[in-house]
């Protein structure tokens, strides 16, 4: 009775530990995704800027070149 005891106090003491180790997992993950997110806005950002200026400064040259 003894050692099953034993034997099941072992079990959850091994459990605690990878439940432990899975949530530092889970915890650095959710680091990168919500840093991953802000580089996704800043990038979205700079794309929109980007449309913003080509539409409404430069205009493209659609003529053809002289030697057509």
């Amino acid at each position: 009775m003894i050692e099953k005891l034993i034997e099941l106090e072992e079990k959850i003491a091994y459990l605690d530990h990878t439940i432990e180790e899975l949530n530092k997992v889970v915890f650095r993950q959710m680091q990168k995704i919500d840093e991953l997110e802000e580089m996704i806005k800043h990038l979205s950002t700079q794309i929109e800027q980007l449309r913003d200026d080509s539409k409404g400064g430069a205009q493209v040259d659609t003529d053809r070149p002289p030697h057509y």
